[in-house]
């Protein structure tokens, strides 16, 4: 297993074993009168950290459940070496689990219990906050490391996934591209788009598992339309249906974040370069 030493400083942890990388973390707590650095998130330096050269900037949104050290497990995966990133800790929330059994042919719950939990709800309030959490993470980036503003990507996955892309389309002067990893394309509410003209030009990345029953995209017609209707620059990508197996879910993970930062390079050495071309 990966081991980190982490600081409070700006200084770059040391990472050891399979995945090396240096990084930072910054746990603040919520005593301190300044807002925006009263939440809990993680920074992460590239290996070799050159301090005239401006990086770009990957904001990690975790799926539901997970926590910012999510972060921990990905950017290896991604890059070491070409990017800052960071990335913020959920909304607190509650979720109900129940374990069922069948007793004398009737299903019946035999344990019911509430869990606390990191989400990203897709309400007005959640919505608001994920933005605060978003901007929030990019400034503590900018005055701990030399971050290029116009080259600040904003990935998600699953439920994460889903509010990155929400963040994106609301602001998207705000982002050089989003990357969805196995997240639905958010409904058009919550003033989804407000800025549509600029959110045309937004690049997005949208990874999808086959479905079993067609082996077409998993996404609804419904979405799709919208994604055509409203003239969204997306690219969807398909990929093997997830499997249930570790191993099996593991190896397309790694292959997805792969092909993550071959698409988040080309976007940033070469904004011009059209999305259809960003694998080649």
């Amino acid at each position: 297993m990966s081991e980190f030493n982490l600081y409070s400083d700006s200084s770059a942890a040391q990472y050891t074993n399979a995945n090396p990388f240096e990084s930072t973390t910054d746990r603040v707590e919520q005593q301190r009168e300044d807002r925006r650095c009263s939440f809990a998130h993680i920074l992460a330096s590239p290996v070799h950290y050159e301090e005239g050269y401006p990086y770009p900037l990957l904001v990690w949104l975790h799926d539901v459940g997970k926590f910012e050290t999510e972060l921990f497990e990905v950017l290896p995966k991604i890059s070491a070496r070409n990017y800052v990133a960071v990335a913020p800790r959920g909304l607190s929330c509650a979720t109900r689990r129940v374990v069922r059994s069948r007793i004398n042919g009737r299903v019946v719950d035999v344990k019911n219990w509430v869990e606390p939990c990191n989400d990203w709800p897709d309400t007005d309030a959640g919505v608001s906050e994920a933005e605060n959490l978003v901007f929030n993470s990019i400034e503590q980036a900018k005055l701990k490391f030399n971050v290029n503003p116009r080259r600040v990507f904003l990935i998600g996955r699953g439920i994460g996934a889903t509010m990155a892309v929400r963040v994106g389309i609301r602001n998207p002067h705000e982002f050089a591209g989003v990357v969805s990893i196995d997240g639905a394309f958010p409904d058009a509410d919550n003033m989804l788009l407000r800025n549509w003209r600029a959110a045309r030009g937004l690049p997005i990345l949208m990874t999808s598992g086959a479905n079993p029953r067609n082996g077409f995209s998993s996404f609804t017609r419904k979405q799709l339309s919208l994604m055509h209707a409203a003239g969204l620059t997306i690219f969807i990508r398909q990929y093997d249906e997830v499997s249930c197996q570790p191993e099996v879910s593991q190896a397309r993970m790694d292959k997805i974040l792969i092909d993550v930062n071959r698409w988040i390079m080309k976007r940033a050495l070469n904004p011009q370069t059209p999305v259809s071309e960003m694998f080649s």
